[in-house]
């Protein structure tokens, strides 16, 4: 009888070992999901930064970063449609449980899904422009410098350096984001002494630029600044030189014309186009170079801006997922990616921080298009 407990006993233990080991099994698996636009107008932003999270994604596993702990990153397009991040970022926290979300792209898209993921309690990482974003609540955060932070040197650069004397500026009005970029330059350079000669606002759907295009060469302004997606301000460059406007007008763009659809769709009209970006191409130290060189021989051309955003945006979520600890949970990934310090990455000047009100910091670069290829003026 005493040797029929004892084996009862053995065999409760064992039964209950496998049970703690095939929950704790269960428990080290981690899902990150990814909702970007592959498709549709803010594709430009979200193809490269997939593109980059994949690559960082492998490299990640190849060094055995997440140990123990199984990631699977889930990727999704929501085709630059808020409903549509809305309905991806729910899927993705209730039937797939990811433990946070790396999107939306743009600033419409996020003010959107941002109350969502705070009703949902999941962290949300967005590459929107906007700090507004953020007052959304405590689970949302952006790779993304202010406007105020990255506007403001190309601001200074463009009145300091190049000097024009009027300029003619053209942006989106119904993404938030493309307006606060267009504010932040327009007093940046009306401080600097550079006159504004209009401030015209176009749809982000909008393609004909004739009427404008006759504004920008009869305004005889010396200086064209562009607040659109990338190959919208090209598309309105050609047609604004094809209208009369000089072929030396001093051509500034956003944050967009660091995309290489900018220079495609544009040629040799936007050559001389003076940027902000995020990220050096020539790199800025060991870490950016070994990207540069890893993801120009994986996909066969150079990152541009976007695709270090996207490589660290994977590298600053991974560490907050290993930060978190040993069975992570939404709200400890949550309170990692909160105190992300002097993080390294390739965007900026190398190093990425998050202040108290979760603002991001790195150091953007001023750059400008020559003969197809980005350089620091």
């Amino acid at each position: 009888m005493k040797r029929g407990m004892n084996l009862l006993a053995v065999a409760s233990v064992a039964v209950l070992a496998g049970a703690v080991s095939a929950a704790s099994a269960a428990a080290q698996e981690v899902k990150i999901g990814v909702v970007m636009s592959n498709t549709g107008t803010f594709a430009f932003v979200g193809a490269p930064v997939i593109n980059a999270i994949k690559l960082a994604e492998e490299e990640l596993k190849a060094k055995n970063f997440f140990g123990s702990t199984k990631v699977t990153v889930l990727y999704e397009d929501n085709r630059s449609d808020k409903q549509e991040a809305i309905s991806l970022i729910t899927r993705m926290a209730q039937r797939d449980n990811a433990i946070m979300v790396i999107g939306p792209v743009s600033t419409g898209e996020a003010m959107a899904a941002g109350p969502v993921a705070v009703d949902l309690k999941v962290p949300l990482f967005t590459t929107a422009t906007s700090p507004e974003v953020l007052k959304a609540g405590p689970w949302v955060f952006k790779s993304t410098e202010t406007a105020e932070q990255y506007m403001t040197p190309l601001g200074k650069h463009v009145a300091d350096k190049v000097k024009p004397k009027n300029c003619f500026l053209v942006h989106i009005r119904d993404n938030e984001g493309y307006i606060r970029q267009k504010n932040v330059f327009r007093d940046v350079i009306s401080a600097g002494g550079v006159k504004i000669a209009a401030d015209e606002s176009i749809l982000a759907a909008d393609s004909d630029f004739t009427a404008l295009s006759t504004k920008i060469a009869a305004s005889k302004a010396d200086c064209l600044f562009l607040s659109t997606p990338p190959e919208q301000g090209a598309n309105i460059t050609i047609q604004a030189k094809q209208a009369g406007m000089p072929g030396n007008t001093v051509l500034v763009g956003n944050t967009g014309m660091g995309s290489d659809k900018y220079i495609k769709a544009g040629g040799k009209a936007v050559d001389g186009t003076f940027f902000v970006a995020e990220f050096v191409p020539s790199g800025v130290n060991d870490m950016s170079k070994a990207f540069i060189a890893a993801y120009t021989k994986k996909y066969g051309n150079a990152p541009d801006s976007w695709a270090a955003v996207g490589y660290s945006m994977m590298l600053i979520a991974a560490n907050a997922v290993k930060a978190a600890g040993a069975n992570p949970t939404r709200d400890a990934v949550r309170a990692a990616m909160a105190k992300t310090k002097d993080l390294p990455v390739v965007v900026g000047q190398g190093r990425f921080t998050l202040d108290a009100e979760r603002i991001p910091s790195f150091g953007a670069a001023v750059l400008q298009v020559k003969d197809g290829k980005w350089v620091q003026p």
